[in-house]
């Protein structure tokens, strides 16, 4: 050992002493950076520790003039060092010999380097102008000039850089007025592969008489459930401010050698103004792969102590004494709370209709069934595979009515599949290899729709029926979350049906207009009657056809021909003891046995229903509507009809009305 080195170990010695002495703090973990100090740094030190230099005030009130490099000791390094803690970017340590509050009258290799970053920050204002593109170290003419501007600017900087220097702070010796948990943050699941999951934060409020900055805060983890180092879970821990980033490491620095303990220095601008709240708040990163045996296993996070910086320059910490806050580790599906629903879309599409298709060609794009898809939950979502199931009228089969289907997302074709044989028995129609991106929090519509086959081709013929459903849960569904892991039935719900469509050359299309009701009550007998009625449109297609002027009664005890009013009470059941009649007119014009309307027009027909209580009634009061269950239709007004029912029963229908007895 050499006689330098001798010295320089005994200082460190005095150091230690005088240090404790002075009840000044340095952490084990910093003791490295008292070994690389030469003799001179740690006598100046000690002569600043021994009250020789004054203590740091963080404020811009001198004007540099001296140049100054490695070697240099006085007044003027200090300030100089002070200078530099003032922005988070040059400060020349956050901890220990250098840092604020601890400045020394020495120019060292610290003062050097953070030198060199305020040359960096500011190159095109200091390097630039020299013809230098590296910094020196060395604190002369170019970089008096910037930070003697920078202070008469009130420390706030320009240039290329950004940070914030203690001239932002105002005010005079600044605290924590109060500090709370945000409640919103507790027992949090961290996902497996999961990015800057919120599992705690920490509001802070600064006492009214100055502005403070936060520059560090520390961090302790204690397992709670957990039986393994914290690096088993964690990839990750980040600090944030306010909602901007401020310090992120590795979360194997968080070990059992420290106690799963660590002090974090935070980037500047961490500002907290006087009598005003900040929030600080801890994000965890899950691994990739948790081992089964480690979901669910939680841990605690406890705010220890908050370092900040005052409107004097003063470096104060403060103990922090709320309540750890415990979190867990989940697989991804859990902790992102996926939840993948599907429902029905679009009620034009899905309800019951009568649709034109030729009987020479193919009738292409023809919309079948629309249904909704939302992405619930933290999760953006993959569909890889999606099946529909196709339902035919008795006696047809899938390739008999169509020959192509395909899913439609805003107008553009995510799949498609030719329809074979193969898809007789069943109908089931799998569309596979979508690689469908859905975002979290999405809800998107699908459409699907077919090409129709020529009408009469096979067995297809005039009045056949197709419906569509989807149900996430069918075997034909695959679905992905972000992480690549399938989507479980458990996280899967809903479904979508459409109504059966009808498919002719010829026919019709009925849209209900209104329905109204009306009751009259004279002495309590034969002069009591409800008025029902239902008002719709009909738009003929293919050629003219004809409406059936008769409307019929059905019911248990009047049954009729296959169209007509279903006249019932509240149970479902033929009012038997009133008397009813039914009047059907339309605004079109009359043929012999129906009503014309013109291929491509619209006319408007009336159905009123009278139900009048019979003068022998002894039943109880009744409340009674009309259902509109069919229409006849025919191109030729002869007295054989199609019969239509596409969307009847479900909405053309009156509210009950009251008849009494």
């Amino acid at each position: 050992m050499t006689i330098t080195n001798n010295i320089a170990a005994k200082l460190v010695v005095a150091f230690v002493a005088v240090a404790m002495s002075f009840t000044v703090f340095a952490s084990s973990a910093n003791a490295a950076q008292y070994d690389d100090m030469s003799t001179d740094e740690l006598i100046a030190l000690i002569q600043q520790l021994l009250g020789q230099s004054s203590s740091s005030t963080g404020s811009c009130d001198y004007t540099f003039t001296v140049p100054m490099g490695m070697g240099a000791s006085g007044a003027d390094v200090m300030n100089l060092q002070k200078f530099l803690n003032m922005d988070a970017e040059t400060r020349v340590a956050a901890s220990g010999v250098g840092s604020a509050g601890m400045e020394t009258q020495y120019y060292g290799a610290l003062t050097a380097a953070a030198v060199s970053k305020f040359q960096t920050k500011y190159m095109s204002e200091v390097l630039t102008p020299l013809g230098l593109v590296q910094p020196t170290g060395y604190f002369g003419n170019s970089s008096i000039t910037k930070a003697n501007a920078i202070c008469a600017d009130g420390g706030s900087g320009s240039g290329s850089g950004s940070g914030s220097m203690s001239g932002d702070l105002e005010g005079g010796a600044g605290s924590i007025s109060d500090t709370d948990l945000v409640s919103k943050l507790s027992n949090e699941e961290v996902g497996e592969g999961e990015d800057d999951v919120e599992v705690a934060g920490l509001e802070i409020e600064a006492d009214e008489g100055s502005d403070i900055e936060l520059r560090a805060v520390t961090l302790d983890f204690d397992k709670g459930s957990a039986n393994r180092d914290f690096d088993k879970y964690a990839t990750e821990i980040a600090v944030w401010f306010d909602g901007e980033e401020v310090a992120r490491m590795d979360a194997d620095e968080f070990d059992d050698d420290n106690n799963y303990q660590k002090t974090i220095t935070l980037d500047g601008g961490a500002i907290i103004r006087a009598d005003d709240k900040g929030e600080l708040v801890v994000t965890v990163s899950g691994i990739s792969n948790l081992d089964s045996n480690d979901e669910g296993e939680t841990w605690t996070v406890d705010f220890e102590t908050v370092r900040f910086m005052d409107g004097l320059g003063s470096t104060i910490s403060e103990t922090i004494t709320e309540d750890p806050v415990t979190f867990s580790f989940e697989p991804f599906a859990t902790a992102s709370d996926l939840e993948f629903k599907v429902s029905k879309g679009d009620k034009d599409i899905n309800d019951a209709r009568s649709i034109e298709v030729s009987s020479t060609t193919e009738t292409d794009n023809v919309e079948i069934l629309s249904f909704e898809i939302e992405v619930e939950g933290d999760s953006d979502v993959t569909v890889k595979d999606l099946q529909v199931n196709f339902a035919t009228s008795t006696g047809d089969t899938l390739t008999d009515l169509i020959n192509t289907a395909e899913l439609v997302v805003d107008g553009d074709v995510i799949g498609s599949e030719t329809i074979t044989s193969a898809y007789n028995d069943d109908g089931v129609v799998v569309f596979d290899d979508l690689d469908w991106d859905i975002d979290a929090g999405d809800t998107v519509e699908v459409i699907v729709r077919v090409d129709m086959n020529e009408l009469n081709t096979g067995t297809f013929g005039a009045g056949a029926t197709l419906s569509a459903s989807v149900n996430p849960d069918n075997a034909g569904w695959d679905v992905e979350d972000e992480e690549g892991e399938t989507v479980e039935n458990s996280d899967k719900s809903g479904s979508a049906t459409s109504d059966a469509h009808s498919f002719y050359g010829d026919g019709i299309n009925v849209k209900l207009v209104s329905v109204s009701d009306t009751s009259v009550a004279g002495d309590g007998n034969d002069d009591d009657y409800v008025k029902l009625t239902i008002k719709f449109d009909v738009t003929a297609y293919g050629e003219k056809v004809y409406v059936d002027k008769t409307v019929t009664k059905t019911g248990a005890t009047n049954a009729g021909t296959a169209y007509g009013v279903d006249l019932s009470d509240a149970e479902g059941s033929y009012v038997a003891a009133a008397s009813s009649s039914a009047a059907f007119s339309s605004t079109a014009d009359s043929g012999t046995n129906g009503y014309e309307v013109d291929e491509g027009d619209t006319e408007t027909f009336t159905l009123t229903v009278t139900v009048q209580n019979a003068a022998t009634s002894t039943f109880d009061a009744k409340y009674v509507r009309a259902v509109l269950t069919s229409l006849g239709f025919n191109t030729d007004d002869s007295t054989t009809w199609t019969n239509y029912t596409s969307g009847l029963t479900d909405d053309f229908k009156t509210d009950f009305a009251y008849i009494s007895n």
